[in-house]
């Protein structure tokens, strides 16, 4: 019996062994692993003891990167800033925003722009119209994709137009006060575009890339085309209506051309410009009546050009030198500033005056005059634009200079103030707002 006892508790014992290492077993597989190594949720480092380099983990075991933030849009109205007197607006985003040209009315502001921007005031690549009124950014409105082609824009009777073309076809967008559109008509497509104001109607000159061409638009956005044709690449620069008749200035890869323009005529060619780029124009009067004066970019210098209302040329001269030039008239001679040097020619363009002077002028963005008032707009080879201003006929000072991104720049002079409008990449001093990139800006400097 004795014997019996003794058997049984030895295989108690013995079994209580077996389900020991049963537990350790099965512990070791599903905790520790085969290769002892640590649990696939276990985070901390592997024991210095175990002397063994540890795998790198599976991607699928990484914890999944944190989702980029929503994009941060701006909330309009936005107060402009002042400093001084001096009234600062900018539009813009994250990206790049290139100035492609502005329109000012007695009300407001129309600044178009380019933008790379998914954030702040912009929602995408595109172009943008940016309105400011009553010293507020009221609007930032996306009027077409990012690889439209900008033509121009016009302040008509009915709101500002604006042109605008794909390579499938072109529109004429009508803006309300407010930024938003509010007419819309079809163009022709084109490469570049010129609007011309004659009357109620707005007369745009239209380019393909292959011959110019021509539409007219009535007041309730109505287009007539014109079935005349110029042939060649030419770009409208600049142009006046005389007469029921029009005067253009137009250029290519290579010349200038003086071309007269009428609905029943159509393109006429009066003076071709070889190897000059058009640069600017002001007008004169006087005794022989009305003219225009045209200065252009040659290899050995400018020219001086006289043009009749009808696109004959009256006189010509070329000027040897830098080609880096700003022209201002005051209706019966014109004034050449470049570095260093003022000249002033009659309407014959004889030589009148020549004036030494310590101004330094880089590429010319922008020029114009208003009574006694001159402004000029110009890049240096480090590209820092300047704004250079004239008052009362004194010389021209250096009223304020910033960082220069590649742009269509504008300046007008408007009830006693400068207003510039550009794009920079400053963010010192007045520009601390900007949000990134290049922004376009609006300075209001009062004279």
């Amino acid at each position: 019996m004795q014997r019996q006892k003794t058997i049984a508790k030895w295989l108690v014992i013995i079994l209580l062994l077996t389900v020991a290492v049963g537990a350790y077993i099965i512990y070791d597989a599903v905790y520790e692993g085969a290769s002892g190594g640590a649990a696939a949720d276990d985070t901390r480092p592997p024991s210095s003891d175990a002397g063994e380099t540890p795998l790198p983990s599976d991607p699928d075991d990484e914890e999944e990167e944190t989702p980029p933030s929503p994009p941060y849009y701006t909330v309009l109205p936005r107060p402009t800033q002042n400093y001084a007197g001096i009234e600062v607006a900018h539009a813009g985003g994250e990206g790049d925003e290139t100035v492609l040209g502005a329109v000012f009315t007695a009300d407001a502001r129309y600044i178009f722009f380019s933008s790379t921007s998914e954030e702040y005031d912009c929602r995408g690549g595109g172009l943008y119209a940016a309105v400011i009124t009553d010293g507020k950014l009221i609007a930032v409105t996306r009027f077409a994709d990012a690889d439209c082609t900008f033509g121009g824009a016009k302040l008509t009777s009915g709101g500002v137009a604006v042109a605008v073309s794909d390579n499938e076809k072109g529109s004429l967008l009508l803006f309300a006060a407010n930024g938003t559109v509010k007419g819309e008509t079809e163009l022709p497509a084109f490469r570049n575009a010129f609007l011309l104001l004659s009357g109620k109607d707005l007369e745009i000159f239209l380019s393909d890339g292959s011959a110019l061409m021509s539409c007219s638009v009535d007041a309730s956005l109505s287009v007539t085309r014109s079935p005349f044709r110029h042939a060649g690449a030419y770009a409208v620069k600049e142009g006046f209506s005389a007469g029921g008749s029009f005067t253009l200035i137009a250029e290519d890869e290579r010349d200038t051309v003086v071309l007269s323009y009428s609905h029943e005529r159509g393109f006429i060619s009066k003076k071709v410009y070889e190897k000059t780029r058009f640069m600017q124009i002001v007008p004169l009067a006087g005794e022989d009546g009305a003219a225009l004066c045209m200065l252009g970019d040659r290899e050995d210098g400018v020219i001086l050009s006289v043009l009749g209302l009808d696109g004959e040329e009256e006189a010509a001269t070329v000027v040897e030198g830098s080609s880096e030039a700003a022209l201002f008239g005051d209706g019966v001679s014109v004034t050449l500033v470049r570095t260093g040097l003022t000249e002033t020619y009659c309407r014959h363009l004889d030589l009148i005056s020549s004036e030494p002077t310590d101004l330094a002028v880089g590429e010319i963005l922008a020029v114009k005059e208003s009574g006694d008032d001159r402004v000029i707009l110009s890049v240096d080879g480090e590209d820092r634009m300047d704004i250079l201003l004239s008052s009362k006929g004194g010389g021209f000072l250096s009223v304020a200079e910033c960082d220069y991104a590649e742009c269509n720049a504008v300046c007008e002079l408007i009830g006693g103030e400068l207003v510039t409008v550009f794009s920079t990449t400053s963010d010192e001093g007045i520009f601390f707002e900007r949000f990134g990139g290049a922004d376009a800006y609006s300075v209001s400097i009062p004279l």
